[in-house]
């Protein structure tokens, strides 16, 4: 964090102009994380769903695609840090909307408890196997790159998104390397290897209907993030990138995932990937790669959790920063630096993952405890993109017959998205732990009785909005009472 002169006011807000579409699209991309996402779900997928992980991407995918356009149109009416807890405010009540910015919070902190966790001993064990399940060092790596992200982030979206845009690049060029030798491999009759097989796109080879919507439901996790972008809205060259971005990082990690997990999926049985399936990808390095190309991917999926990390701190940062402004959190997330970057907000949420970490380390019960709390994660992302689409088809109905792209861009498809991810939810319940349904509950209803104690205690104006409808189509006059 820079030092000011003396007599040198602190800026008040995010710096605009900062993050063009690139950035965006990297950013969204960076959140999903692709690379750690299949090394942690497609051995889950294979064990309910067989080999129709392909199927369940390109599903999972038209679902989030449908929710990422009303993303998009919500953007274009309303361009906040705080997205979705100010669109639903604005479109429904100022409570609800309150309770879904700290959903988005609680997310985003879950989800990097989940990163943390890993990201010690996945270190450890490309550079110092032998120590890799030494918890004093896993704790230290993992504080360290924690810090490190961290203090990038605090020097600039600018910084930050370049850091992502590197780690990006290595990522993908060691991937699609993988990618090609695994191909090579099942292409030349290697040991326990096919060749990839068309059938994986249909429905018909998952092992059973419920074993492919519990596929479904691990697709949803694999995919939560793509939204990343419309939490820099404010920091945009363009109010047009965000939602776009949003779009583009859906179809492409839909593309990726669906030709990654066939290619994948082919280099060995199934049992023996689903036996693997704490880090399916390093399993099949090693299958065709030696040693330390092996290592290499392992480090490309390293970079993976490196720049889901990053882009976490910016999510609660921005949606901190945005419910700050409206006088709903202490002031101190308005904070900004130099370069207008909420440090408060980031150096918060880099902080409660790494001193949870040390309990999870001392303590086998709690470590179980945090396991199966980020386990919630898939859920909170249902909630809140079918929160998000509802809100779109909410504000835009009064238009919605006036013209094909409305009703199908506003209303169709955002319907379409919530009714798919409402079908999964209702049906990954009953297969759903206890210990991570509670906490999901909890997670995802605890903040209206905060709402509720937020409007008694601070009486912001954010509590008196009206809800608001469009009367015109975005980017024309925004919104009508």
């Amino acid at each position: 964090m820079s030092v000011r002169p003396a007599g040198h006011t602190e800026p008040t807000e995010l710096k605009s102009g900062a993050v063009a579409l690139w950035g965006d699209i990297v950013a969204a991309v960076t959140n999903v994380a692709p690379s750690t996402a299949i090394a942690l779900t497609l051995g889950a997928i294979l064990g309910v769903a067989g080999h129709a992980g392909p199927f369940i991407a390109i599903v999972v995918g038209v679902a989030m695609l449908c929710i990422a356009i009303a993303y998009d149109r919500l953007n274009l009416w309303q361009p906040n840090a705080a997205a979705q807890a100010m669109w639903v405010a604005r479109t429904v009540r100022p409570i609800l909307g309150l309770a879904v910015g700290i959903m988005v919070m609680i997310e985003s902190t879950v989800s990097n408890i989940a990163n943390i966790v890993v990201f010690g001993p996945y270190l450890l064990g490309v550079i110092y196997p032998s120590q890799a399940s030494n918890p004093v060092l896993q704790w230290l790596v993992s504080a360290i790159a924690m810090a490190g992200v961290a203090a990038i982030a605090i020097a600039g979206v600018r910084a930050a998104i370049r850091f992502q845009i590197y780690l990006v690049w290595l990522e993908y060029v060691i991937m699609i390397g993988f990618a090609i030798a695994l191909l090579y491999a099942e292409f030349t009759g290697h040991s326990g290897s096919q060749v990839p097989s068309l059938a994986w796109f249909l429905p018909s080879s998952a092992s059973s209907f419920g074993g492919l919507v519990n596929g479904i439901v691990i697709g949803v996790f694999m995919f939560g993030g793509w939204e990343s972008a419309v939490y820099l809205a404010e920091e945009q060259e363009t109010h047009r990138d965000p939602g776009r971005a949003g779009i583009i990082s859906v179809i492409f990690c839909t593309v990726w995932f669906a030709i990654l997990i066939s290619i994948i999926q082919a280099i060995a049985p199934a049992d023996q990937l689903v036996k693997n399936s704490a880090n399916v990808i390093a399993y099949a390095a090693n299958l065709v790669l030696p040693g330390p190309l092996a290592a290499l991917v392992s480090l490309a999926v390293l970079m993976s959790v490196v720049g889901v990390t990053q882009s976490q701190l910016q999510v609660f940062s921005r949606v901190g920063f945005g419910l700050a402004r409206e006088g709903l959190l202490p002031k101190a997330l308005t904070r900004l630096t130099q370069a207008q970057t909420p440090w408060i907000g980031l150096a918060t949420a880099a902080v409660i993952p790494i001193a949870l970490l040390i309990i999870y380390l001392a303590n086998a019960s709690v470590a179980q405890a945090l396991l199966l709390v980020t386990g919630t994660a898939g859920i909170l992302y249902i909630a809140l993109y079918v929160a998000g689409g509802v809100a779109c088809t909410w504000y835009y109905r009064r238009i919605l017959a006036r013209s094909f792209a409305s009703l199908m861009y506003a209303g169709i498809l955002p319907t379409i998205g919530v009714l798919i991810l409402l079908f999964v939810l209702v049906e990954a319940i009953p297969t759903t732990p206890l210990g991570t349904l509670i906490p999901a509950a909890v997670f995802v209803f605890i903040g209206i009785p905060v709402a509720w104690l937020v409007r008694i205690s601070t009486h912001a104006k954010f509590f008196d909005i009206k809800p608001e409808v469009a009367t015109e189509e975005p980017g024309v006059a925004t919104a009508g009472r």
